[in-house]
C-alpha cells in the first residue's frame, strides 16, 4: 500500500507509536523516526530498520534540522504526528505556566513540524500528514480540560485551514473520543474497565488507511470506543 515511501512517525517512543510503527512498517513505508529521547526509539528503530534522529520539535530549528535529514535520505511522503500532552484540572486553579506547556507540546510542535516539511511536499505537489487532537476538540468543550482542549482544537482548525491552502498534500486530523489502551494509562487508572478503551492497535491501522487511501480522503476521523 505504501511500499517505498518514506515516512516520518514522531514521538517514536511514545504509546501510540509502538502500534504505529509496526502497521506502517508492515504496509511497506520507509521508516523514519524521531524523538527528543534517543533510548525511547532504539529499539523499536532497530526492530524495523528505520533511521532515527533526536529532535525538540518545540524548537524551530530542530524540526528544519529533522525535515533536511529525512529529505537527504529519501523524498518525504507523510507525516504522522503524534506528540503531545494532556493535563487535566479546574481552570480558576490552573498555574499560568500549563499555559505554555499545553500550547508548546501540542500546537507549537505541530506549527514547526509543518513549517519545516511542507515546503518539500508543496513542491513535489503531494504529501501526507496526519496528527491528533481529541474528542473535546470534536465536541468543542472539555471542562475539567480547558488549556488541552484549546490547544487540541486549534491543531485541528490548523490542519484544516491547510487542506484548503496546501495544494496537493493531504491532512488528517484523528480524534481519540475516549481513552486509548496503554501501559501508562493502565497504572494510572487501574480500576477502569479497560474493554472500554480504544486500542491503539486500531488507530494505527486506519491512518495507515487514510495514508495510502484511492479515490477519496479522509480530513477528519473520530474514533470511538467499543459499546
Amino acid at each position: 500500500m505504501l511500499q517505498g515511501k518514506a515516512f516520518l512517525i514522531t514521538g517514536a517512543g511514545g504509546a501510540l507509536s509502538r502500534a504505529l510503527i509496526p502497521a506502517f512498517h508492515q504496509a511497506g513505508a520507509r521508516l523514519f523516526l524521531s524523538d527528543p529521547r534517543p533510548e525511547r526509539m532504539a529499539e523499536r528503530a532497530q526492530a524495523v530498520g528505520a533511521k532515527t534522529f533526536v529532535a525538540d520539535l518545540t524548537r524551530l530549528e530542530e524540526a528544519l534540522a529533522l525535515a533536511r535529514f529525512v529529505e537527504e535520505e529519501a523524498p518525504l511522503y507523510g507525516v504522522v504526528h503524534t506528540v503531545g500532552g494532556f493535563a487535566a484540572g479546574r481552570f480558576l486553579d490552573t498555574d499560568p505556566g500549563l499555559y505554555d506547556w499545553m500550547l508548546d507540546l501540542n500546537l507549537r510542535t505541530t506549527f514547526n513540524l509543518l513549517k519545516a516539511v511542507l515546503p518539500y511536499m508543496a513542491k513535489r505537489g503531494e504529501g501526507f500528514f496526519a496528527a491528533f487532537a481529541a474528542g473535546p476538540a470534536w465536541t468543542g468543550a472539555g471542562p475539567g480540560r480547558a488549556l488541552y482542549t484549546a490547544a487540541k482544537t486549534a491543531l485541528a482548525s490548523l490542519l484544516r485551514s491547510l487542506q484548503g491552502e496546501v495544494e496537493g498534500v493531504r491532512f488528517l486530523v484523528v480524534y481519540p473520543m475516549g481513552t486509548l489502551d496503554t501501559e501508562a494509562n493502565r497504572k494510572a487508572m487501574p480500576e477502569a474497565d479497560f474493554s472500554r478503551w480504544i486500542a491503539p492497535e486500531l488507530v494505527a491501522k486506519v491512518v495507515v488507511e487514510a495514508a495510502g487511501a484511492k479515490g477519496g480522503r479522509l480530513l477528519e476521523l473520530p474514533i470511538y470506543p467499543p459499546l
